[in-house]
């Protein structure tokens, strides 16, 4: 006989390779075993066989009795949509789902830190390898090429797994607004645009207070939004004369870009956001009032962790290893931020 604890360390070491008390690093291991199982890594699988199976071979339902199994369900869905989001599982339609296929992403840090992603469980790897990869929530990391190698793993790039980024920001931003302008008349009653104009917000102030309902006599080009059916936001580049919309543009942007289109503005303006950053022997953090692109969320999210308060959304704090420092202060001198708190003015 062994006790629950010993029963749950040696499940999670099966799982992982390891023992982890990260209980989404274990409740991932869990899904990409059950998916490979399930699937044989080629035939997809229905969401319920795959949650179905994970509930009965999750280590706290096995290793604990009052565990309810509701609550462990929705753990694991919530864990299979940060599979997905980090690309080692792939939805399809009517729920079904497949193991990723297996790659390397390198961050490009100091450290040569890599990401290991597909669906493969570590549980199949040997053990020597194994024991080399370190799990944090839905990632699997490791550092140098010694495992890619030994597994064969192709190379996926770092702008393609976190969304490439312009080279200048203030330029992109300016070709973003260039286009065919349609001439624009606003309806009586219909649903007006709101302005997005950081020149007359009070300086430093969060994304979210630069939006204004009137264009307060203002004319040029600015970024606009306005709510339509179905509970759905409309994003648009609009002309304005004297605070009236007079022509409107559909923009083109891809995932996470309309949000670094404001930071650009926000440069333009010469009203950055402000971020506190600073610098402890063994971290760094980050606190933020306003989101970052997705780029920068999911490079974040692969080097460090997020915290907010429990009855708010912000602000938002990522914490880093020290020794990332440098690379999250490009991240954030890309998009033009005002950098505040110890790192400012220091050698990192």
């Amino acid at each position: 006989m062994i006790t629950a604890e010993e029963a749950g360390t040696l499940l999670r070491k099966q799982i992982l390779g390891t023992d982890t008390r990260d209980t989404l690093a274990i409740d991932c291991g869990v899904l990409r075993s059950c998916l490979w199982a399930l699937s044989g890594g080629s035939t997809p699988v229905h969401v319920l066989r795959l949650l179905n199976l994970a509930v009965q071979s999750c280590p706290d339902a096995i290793v604990s009795q009052d565990a309810y199994h509701g609550d462990v369900r929705a753990r694991l869905r919530s864990a299979l949509g940060e599979l997905a989001d980090t690309g080692d599982v792939v939805s399809l339609a009517n729920g079904r789902w497949l193991p990723a296929r297996a790659r390397e992403v390198k961050l490009g840090t100091n450290d040569d830190a890599r990401l290991l992603l597909g669906g493969f469980p570590t549980s199949l790897l040997p053990a020597e390898i194994a024991r080399t990869i370190r799990h944090r929530g839905a990632f699997r990391r490791t550092n140098g090429g010694a495992v890619a190698k030994a597994l064969g793993l192709r190379q996926e790039s770092l702008d393609l797994w976190v969304g490439a980024r312009p080279p200048n920001l203030r330029e992109w931003t300016q070709s973003t607004f260039e286009g065919e302008y349609e001439s624009f008349v606003e309806q009586e009653g219909g649903r007006r645009f709101a302005i997005y104009a950081p020149k007359i917000a009070k300086q430093g102030v969060p994304q979210y207070r630069r939006w204004f309902e009137s264009g307060e006599k203002l004319s040029g080009r600015y970024l606009a939004r306005r709510d339509v059916d179905f509970d759905m936001r409309q994003y648009r580049a609009v002309e304005l004369i004297n605070g009236k919309v007079a022509r409107v543009m559909r923009l083109k942007l891809g995932v996470g870009d309309l949000r670094r289109l404001m930071y650009g503005v926000d440069a333009a303006a010469e009203n950055p956001v402000r971020v506190r950053f600073d610098v402890r022997p063994d971290s760094c953090t980050a606190v933020l009032a306003s989101e970052v692109p997705k780029p920068e969320q999911r490079f974040f999210a692969a080097i460090g962790d997020v915290s907010f308060p429990p009855d708010k959304y912000y602000p938002r704090s990522w914490r880093f290893p020290r020794h990332y420092a440098p690379d999250v202060l490009e991240r954030f001198e890309a998009l033009g931020v005002e950098l505040q708190g110890s790192a400012v003015g220091s050698n990192t």
